[in-house]
């Protein structure tokens, strides 16, 4: 409930009560997601820290933000490396992931926050209500709409050797990272199941892994029929005959559709995941669509889970999603 939110302590009492929804969102969830890597205040070098930011996902027409939340979390935490903020709509957050693996991988910083918070305010709710439906129901026949939820989720990404020195407790690697974008994509539309495979393939080759090796892949199916049957058949091109070796699961049939930042909960959902050795089910899936004939996680069930595969889909044709391996 709204009312029994209490924002992370480490926030200052003489800025919390300026921040809107959106930065307070933002900001609670980096500070929750430094302290459950153990990477509190004063944790090292503040130019060796980095923030990658997803854009919120906006309405045509709405006003555009003026300070992007990437900044206020890197000016409270008085980070000095690089600030990333990147547009992706709802694959922004994903984006922002993306980046980060790109700037651990350039040795530009030891430590990066990358994420993305999300707040629904009234002209982006009018503008979605088409898109909506009563309940969000990835990859059914009944699928009639996503359900817009808002939200924040941060992960940490880490140099290895740095993790290693401080002996932090590793949930996961970033096997591969990859991005597409569609030129053919109408600006309010996703890209089709060719696109969605060609992101999946670019991150199995960037990790140079087989579909076989894949023990997991969360979707970004969300209830829109054109997400579910982009992502769906996408997986299915890509996998082809080894599309049973790997189990399917979303996080917008109990999550909601967090636009903007469900590409980053649905990796931190991922990392936990791989440490609990369990999987989640995709909520309201009763009968499939048609022909997607897919390994879909219909109840709650212990898995090994040494490879997932995250995507995200943006509305304008972009793409972004990673590889997560066993520590």
């Amino acid at each position: 409930m709204a009312d029994e939110f209490r924002p992370h302590p480490g926030i200052p009492r003489n800025v919390v009560h300026f921040l809107d929804q959106g930065s307070l969102l933002a900001l609670d969830a980096a500070l929750r997601a430094l302290d459950a890597a153990g990477l509190g205040s004063g944790a090292g070098d503040a130019r060796r820290f980095a923030v990658a930011d997803g854009l919120p996902y906006r309405a045509p027409g709405q006003g555009a933000m003026f300070v992007p939340y990437g900044h206020l979390v890197a000016r409270t935490l008085g980070i000095r490396g690089p600030v990333v903020t990147v547009a992706g709509a709802e694959a922004s957050g994903m984006a922002a992931i993306v980046q980060a693996a790109r700037i651990i991988a350039r040795g530009d910083a030891d430590v990066v926050i990358a994420g993305a918070a999300q707040a629904l305010q009234r002209p982006l709710l009018e503008h979605l209500q088409a898109l909506s439906g009563e309940r969000a129901l990835p990859f059914d026949r009944g699928h009639a709409g996503m359900v817009a939820a808002e939200g924040a989720a941060y992960v940490i990404i880490e140099a290895e050797a740095h993790a290693r020195q401080r002996g932090a407790a590793v949930l996961a690697r970033v096997a591969a990272a990859a991005e597409t974008f569609d030129p053919l994509a109408e600006p309010t539309a996703v890209a089709d199941a060719n696109e969605a495979g060609r992101l999946m393939q670019a991150i199995l080759g960037a990790a140079g892994y087989l579909q076989n090796q894949v023990d997991l892949l969360v979707s970004c199916a969300d209830g829109r029929p054109a997400v579910d049957v982009a992502d769906g058949f996408g997986a299915l091109r890509t996998f082809g005959r080894h599309a049973y070796y790997a189990d399917v699961t979303a996080t917008a049939g109990s999550l909601g559709q967090l636009l903007a930042a469900g590409g980053p909960a649905a990796v931190a959902m991922a990392a936990e995941a791989m440490r609990r050795g369990q999987v989640w089910p995709i909520a309201g899936l009763e009968t499939p669509v048609e022909g997607l004939e897919l390994a879909f996680v219909r109840e709650v069930k212990a898995a090994k889970l040494d490879c997932v595969l995250v995507t995200s889909l943006g509305t304008g044709g972009v793409g972004a999603g990673v590889l997560l391996t066993a520590p």
